[in-house]
């Protein structure tokens, strides 16, 4: 395997910790110049909401494995789909896979990769947001049956950068289910171990980051440039 050095940083590989800084640093540039956050607290002048959409539907599950009569989703189709609910808004977005394991007994796989959205979201209200999300909400299913396949919460202000952070960071965790007596289900979460770390290194060594990426309305100027400036990095 390539290693995943500063050299290969301008390839913009989804793996590269080098590429997932720059792009972030590029794209929340973009964002704090549109919303009016400036130096030193960096605190924008407009609401930025966070938004999280999933859906059981854009589930991938490893090579060799059936699904069904419907194949798994390319990472085009699950752009669109999640592309096609925040249709209207003003937002930047990054896909991210939640990587389950010890998946035998509750879905008859090894693992699977549960693909989602994080959006950034502005130029709008709590109360329009809220609208917007319950019209959606229809049209989804959380993995999960107490889980909502849709959630928004206005940032506090000073977090605006650690939340840039936290939409374009390298997955860090595993999910692992666990079915009660009562059929319900329960979720624990970990740090990712080396050999998952390996395994998702494997699903996503030929994805970049322009791929998981998406924009609407004010956002897609601003992904735009991120993904011209890249070429010079």
């Amino acid at each position: 395997m390539r290693r995943l050095g500063r050299r290969w940083a301008s390839e913009l590989g989804a793996q590269n910790p080098y590429a997932r800084e720059r792009w972030m640093r590029s794209l929340g540039a973009g964002l704090c110049r549109e919303v009016g956050a400036r130096a030193p607290d960096w605190t924008p002048q407009v609401p930025v909401f966070f938004v999280t959409l999933i859906d059981e539907t854009q589930i991938v599950y490893p090579a060799g494995c059936a699904r069904g009569y419907r194949p798994n989703p390319r990472i085009v189709d699950i752009r669109r789909h999640y592309r096609r609910a925040l249709r209207g808004l003003d937002y930047l977005a990054m896909l991210d896979p939640a990587l389950y394991v010890s998946a035998q007994r509750i879905q008859g796989v090894p693992r699977f990769l549960l693909w989602h959205a994080h959006a950034l979201v502005w130029n709008t209200s709590e109360a329009e947001l809220d609208a917007w999300a319950e019209g959606v909400r229809p049209t989804m299913n959380a993995y999960l049956p107490y889980a909502s396949a849709v959630k928004c919460s206005e940032i506090i202000p000073e977090d605006l950068r650690q939340m840039i952070w936290y939409m374009n960071k390298m997955p860090r965790k595993q999910y692992q289910l666990w079915k009660r007596q009562s059929e319900s289900f329960k979720q624990y979460k970990r740090d990712i171990n080396g050999i998952n770390s390996v395994r998702l290194y494997a699903e996503m060594r030929d994805v970049a980051l322009p791929e998981l990426a998406f924009a609407g309305g004010a956002g897609r100027p601003i992904l735009r440039q991120t993904v011209k400036s890249s070429a010079s990095w």
